[in-house]
């Protein structure tokens, strides 16, 4: 759980307040920014690898129901979703800026049915979800089409259609309203959630804008199919075979993953593929600039200033510890 945030008399106006901040959330070197209607392609995965979400009627319908429910809360909007054995892919538009506050209620949420599911204890998420910020059609297509052809990447299934679990398809997109009622395992009867949830798998607005409909369409399709043959060619590389969608269903979820991961790999905070280099290097500029500003701010709280004015886009800092950010610039 987050800690509450603090009144305006608490802000680091004295070096107990700074022990505070420092020891309540560890005042990040580094921020994320978070605005409203940014795209995202966000990975979530289990600890240690484990098979904790495999392909199981109970926690299939867990994902269904807290995705629905939290992303109405939150105002999250979902084109592409796939959930692994070891992990969750999502690609999101966040329309109100909030998509910490749906990650933190959808994962305490899944690890709390999955512990009640499996009768286990302890974490069950990494610490940290990967959020990638895609800036452009180009790069939402590519993350959608990577994410629709993850099962196949992953070694479980030849083709993606076979893969058991959660998983939308380019039919759906527009279509599809995915329904969950409320997991019998930790909520039960309990009156505070609603018996049932659901979320629309929609067509993205900057695909629909760049491509028009049955452009987007078209576009979505040849590049699910691009990244499933890459994939079945690396697959084929590496000499794996398929583990299919019954064994998938029927491993042990305690069982770990065995695959090689590169300790330590980039784990990117923005894609601007298919932008031109100079759209690429205004992107980039204005994620320096950020990360510049916020540096800026966090040297001066340390110092005990209390006037601060984050930079726009600042989450914890303003969600937890009730500093303040500067307002959006305008278009003059």
């Amino acid at each position: 759980m987050h800690d509450k945030p603090l009144r305006p008399s608490e802000r680091a106006s004295s070096s107990e307040n700074r022990r505070r901040l420092r020891r309540r959330g560890r005042v990040k070197k580094g921020g994320y920014c978070h605005l409203a209607g940014d795209y995202y392609l966000v990975t979530c995965r289990v600890l240690l690898r484990r098979y904790l979400f495999k392909p199981d009627r109970a926690i299939t319908n867990a994902f269904q129901y807290l995705f629905g429910e939290y992303a109405r809360k939150h105002g999250i909007r979902i084109f592409a979703v796939c959930v692994m054995s070891t992990h969750y892919h999502l690609v999101v538009l966040d329309t109100r800026g909030l998509l910490p506050n749906f990650l933190r209620d959808v994962n305490r949420s899944i690890a709390n049915v999955v512990k009640a599911r499996y009768r286990t204890s302890g974490a069950v998420f990494q610490q940290e979800p990967s959020k990638v910020k895609l800036h452009g059609a180009k790069a939402v297509v590519d993350k959608i089409a990577y994410v629709l052809a993850n099962p196949v990447a992953a070694g479980a299934v030849r083709d993606p259609r076979e893969w058991p679990g959660l998983r939308t398809r380019l039919s759906d997109m527009g279509r599809k309203v995915i329904h969950g009622t409320r997991p019998d395992h930790y909520f039960g009867r309990r009156r505070t959630m609603r018996p049932e949830a659901s979320f629309a798998v929609e067509m993205p607005p900057v695909v629909v804008d760049a491509h028009g409909m049955e452009g987007a369409k078209n576009a979505l399709a040849a590049a699910i199919d691009e990244k499933v043959t890459e994939a079945r060619a690396e697959v084929r590389r590496k000499g794996w075979t398929y583990l299919g969608a019954k064994r998938a269903a029927n491993v042990s979820q305690f069982k770990q993953a065995s695959a090689y991961e590169v300790f330590g790999a980039r784990n990117p905070d923005l894609s601007t593929y298919g932008l031109s280099p100079d759209e690429a290097a205004d992107v980039k500029r204005e994620y320096i600039a950020f990360h510049r500003a916020y540096q800026d701010c966090r040297r001066r709280l340390l110092r005990g200033e209390t006037d601060l004015r984050w930079p726009p886009g600042t989450w914890a800092m303003v969600q937890h510890f009730g500093q303040r950010s500067s307002p959006m610039a305008t278009a003059a």
